[in-house]
């Protein structure tokens, strides 16, 4: 274990010189520090001397636990089916599965740094400390253990894709097996639903809610498991916390006997989707599509919709993306994320009817997504290669143009997202309308970002860094006229209700041409950097 021991503390000084040569890096590490220290305090002070009462439905908590774990066990499972999970990354393959050291040894090692990495991406749990603390009156306590279940969740789903990958390699017949497993199991679970539906009388929601919390469905794989265990912690029942936890147990052992089973090597099998993964990381580092399976897509020759570039100078930057958005989707700037967001909206509409303030919080959802789908979009990948830089015309009519289809998408998502919520009831119709504008000029800003980050830092740090630094600038630059449209909701009279957007509007579409204006000569100000 040397070895090892020694790779351990060489990463973590190679980590601490990292935060040395790039402070941004520093900045990030930071502000995140900052938001859970911030959410730790607030929920402290939370009702302070005052008794809490819990407001918030115990089994929507459940119910958030149950859908996480179903979509995770869903989506590992048809990653198993094709490339698999992986507990290493590529300077694992080079340092370690060529080194003479144990493959039992190797294989702990992948699984204590994986489950490090999935107890790092359950910190978002801890941003929900003050929700949780106030709507259910959970303690430091419960909010740990939810972190920890969470956590063990993930790491058993990498671990399960990897036994189905082992399963079922070249074997479509395992294949098929596997497929009519999951098949079945998901067909189950919406069956018991349609029943408690109609044994209740209730709506589906509820019906999930009352169906989550019956004893039976703690048996149920993963899904249960996990409820299961958060229930004991919340009722105090050390029986049900013991028997999920032994269930993830037996099943992990299982696993990990499957991949040291005689001379089973697991070397092979993992190094596809080791491979996969450092892909995915490369192309997030590049600004470039995250989708996965991109990198090894195939595609048919008589799929591809064929088509030339039109115009000259940068006006070709924007023909170019508008042949792109066709060749991706039927109707020009409705694809796969317009559909599944306008149907979010449509429910979320629907659920909230009569809540005056729930079409502000679903435009506030909107953006955030909004946000990485624009950063790290079309523009960003445009200014990652060297074609805009040597397109001999003006500055500003390459930013213009080439910026030109990240400024319609938001426009026309809007549309649609919008209208969904105002048909389904969320608002009504001009409210829609300045909801779907200003998640519009909400894009126009995201775009200024991508070009003025661009402008001032370039190819440097990481594409991904970038973008979460820009986002916390973004919510400091937004808080005052947060402020202020509220305070302008609260003194319009109820026929002007549906003005309480305006002022975000126009300050959103002030400061995003501030923005551009900046950025307007910023091909003759830098030089094209490859990183």
């Amino acid at each position: 274990m040397r070895a090892l021991s020694y790779l351990v503390i060489k990463r973590f000084k190679n980590w601490v010189l990292t935060l040395k040569r790039k402070p941004a890096f520093l900045v990030l590490y930071g502000f995140v520090f900052l938001m859970i220290a911030g959410s730790l305090i607030a929920m402290m002070i939370a009702n302070k001397g005052e008794a809490i009462i819990a407001t918030g439905d115990e089994r929507i908590v459940f119910f958030i636990l149950a859908a996480l774990s179903l979509l995770y066990l869903i989506l590992f499972i048809v990653s198993g089916l094709s490339t698999g999970a992986t507990l290493f990354t590529m300077p694992d393959v080079g340092l370690l599965f060529v080194a003479p050291i144990s493959p039992k040894k190797i294989l702990l090692y992948g699984l204590l740094s994986s489950m490090g990495k999935a107890m790092l991406g359950s910190v978002f749990i801890i941003y929900q400390a003050t929700n949780l603390k106030v709507n259910f009156n959970y303690g430091f306590k419960v909010i740990f253990w939810l972190f920890i279940i969470y956590a063990i969740m993930t790491l058993f789903s990498q671990l399960l894709s990897i036994a189905v990958y082992i399963f079922t390699n070249q074997r479509p017949n395992r294949k098929r097996l596997v497929k009519a497993i999951m098949y079945t199991f998901v067909g189950g679970l919406a069956l018991a639903l349609l029943l408690t539906q109609r044994q209740q009388g209730v709506n589906l929601f509820k019906a999930a809610l009352h169906m989550i919390n019956s004893e039976w469905f703690g048996y149920i794989p993963v899904t249960g498991w996990a409820v299961m265990f958060f229930k004991g912690v919340t009722g105090g029942l050390l029986a049900p916390m013991l028997v999920s936890l032994g269930f993830f147990f037996v099943i992990s052992i299982l696993i990990i006997l499957l991949l040291t089973f005689n001379e089973a090597d697991y070397y092979e099998d993992v190094l596809v989707s080791t491979e996969m993964q450092f892909a995915r990381v490369q192309a997030a580092r590049e600004g470039r599509s995250m989708i996965p399976g991109n990198v090894l897509k195939k595609i048919k020759a008589r799929d591809l919709k064929f088509g030339y570039i039109k115009g000259t100078g940068a006006v070709s930057l924007a023909n170019r993306h508008l042949l792109e958005v066709r060749r991706g989707s039927r109707f020009m700037f409705i694809d796969a994320y317009t559909v599944i967001a306008s149907i979010a909206c449509g429910i979320a509409g629907y659920y909230i009817k009569g809540n005056p303030s729930g079409g502000y919080i679903v435009l506030g959802v909107a953006v955030y997504i909004q946000y990485f789908f624009i950063t790290l979009g079309k523009l960003k990948q445009e200014l990652s290669k060297h074609f805009i830089y040597l397109i001999p015309d003006v500055s500003f009519k390459k930013v213009f143009w080439g910026s030109l289809s990240s400024l319609l998408k938001p426009l026309v998502d809007g549309i649609f997202m919008f209208l969904i919520f105002a048909v389904m009831g969320g608002a009504d119709v001009l409210t829609s309308i300045f909801l779907g504008i200003s998640y519009a000029a909400s894009g126009i800003v995201f775009v200024g970002f991508t070009l003025i980050i661009q402008r001032l830092i370039g190819g440097q740090p990481n594409k991904l860094v970038q973008s979460l630094i820009t986002l916390g600038i973004f919510f400091i630059v937004i808080v005052p006229i947060v402020a202020v449209t509220i305070i302008v909701g609260y003194c319009l009279p109820e026929p002007l209700k549906f003005l309480t957007m305006l002022p975000y509007i126009i300050y959103c579409l002030l400061f995003a041409l501030l923005l551009i204006f900046l950025s307007k000569d910023m091909f003759d100000k830098m030089e094209y950097n490859m990183r």
